[in-house]
């Protein structure tokens, strides 16, 4: 049997929570990335990354700028190595947190586990976090599962039901608003040498999510098609809301009887391979836009994560999980926006 020793710890993450509660008990949470220097795998930047998306995924939770809170802690000498329950309230006050996680992923021959620490920063009470990684599990599981717990700790924290976190609520409008009719056009591009969309992942959520809720989607004669290829931290395709191609797709869409065009763009990068599984991230941007005023209605963006055995599939599902997390928000600010 291996000895304690021959544990190698890897840095998970260090991630500050600032949580306020409003009138409704909603959670308002900032989330800053650490160091993975020593992740060689990758395994742990990949879930931290899984637990941020499940995280914004929650309507009841916002996530602040996580660079800004990096340099704040980087500027204090205060990292995700070494701390203590102590530390870990300090460089939460210092950044007016509710509450801070911090763990890594640690290794013991074939054997490997994420453990994570949520310290309420205002008692210094502490919850720990253990999440095993079963051989050949998907990172993406193990990142929804480190989620879920990371969310009940916090409210367990707070004193409130795990419930109240946990469960989301279901996509509703107001009774009587009115649903404008809509077009789509999100075309995609990859950072991965020779893919191709001939089927944009993002257009299909939207196109799902908005046919589910009574909305009438008209199609446009040219289908989304890929573009230049472009790293999501390089210089991606930018989302142009002017010049003749935007007039002419505006143009289509009012002949068309479409009422808002909803443009966008969807930027995928295969990540590192983790055991079996190929990961990829995606970054997706829309606007929508009144098609007889040219006013933008609307703007939202976000990041995604993906796995699966084949990268190709990867990168789709990333783009997909992005474009999932976003449309609730779009449609609700659609219809403010086109009822005004």
């Amino acid at each position: 049997m291996k000895s304690i020793r021959h544990i190698h710890r890897l840095v998970l993450a260090a991630i500050i929570l600032i949580c306020t509660f409003d009138a409704s008990g909603a959670t308002t949470v900032a989330v800053a990335a650490a160091d993975f220097t020593k992740d060689k795998d990758g395994l742990a930047a990949f879930v931290f990354e899984v637990l941020q998306t499940e995280l914004s995924a929650r309507p009841d939770i916002e996530l602040v700028d996580r660079k800004k809170l990096s340099e704040m802690l980087a500027e204090q000498g205060l990292g995700a190595s070494g701390l203590t329950g102590e530390k870990a309230a300090q460089a939460g006050k210092l950044v007016g947190a509710g509450y801070y996680v911090f763990g890594e992923s640690m290794k013991a021959g074939d054997r490997l586990a994420v453990s994570c620490r949520v310290v309420q920063v205002e008692t210094g009470v502490l919850k720990p976090i253990l999440v095993q990684v079963g051989k050949d599990e998907d990172p993406m599981a193990v990142g929804a599962r480190l989620a879920k717990q990371v969310e009940e700790a916090i409210a367990k924290l707070s004193g409130r039901p795990s419930q109240a976190v946990t469960d989301a609520a279901p996509f509703s409008l107001p009774a009587g608003a009115v649903r404008p009719t809509l077009a789509l056009r999100i075309p995609e591009t990859s950072a991965t040498p020779q893919q191709r969309r001939p089927d944009p992942a993002a257009e299909k959520a939207l196109e799902a999510f908005f046919l589910k809720h009574e909305f009438k989607i008209v199609q446009l004669s040219r289908p989304s098609q890929g573009v230049e290829a472009a790293g999501i931290s390089g210089h991606a395709p930018a989302l142009h809301l002017e010049g003749a191609e935007h007039e002419a797709l505006l143009l289509e869409a009012r002949g068309k009887g479409a009422d808002v065009i909803i443009l966008g763009i969807a930027t995928s990068d295969r990540g590192t391979q983790i055991g079996q599984f190929a990961v990829a991230r995606a970054r997706v941007e829309f606007a929508a836009v009144d098609t007889r005023t040219s006013k933008v209605l609307a703007t939202t963006s976000g990041y995604g994560t993906g796995s699966d055995l084949s990268s190709f599939v990867a990168e789709k599902k990333a783009i997909e999980s992005a474009a999932t997390m976003l449309v609730p928000i779009l449609a609700k600010k659609i219809v403010e926006g086109y009822g005004h």
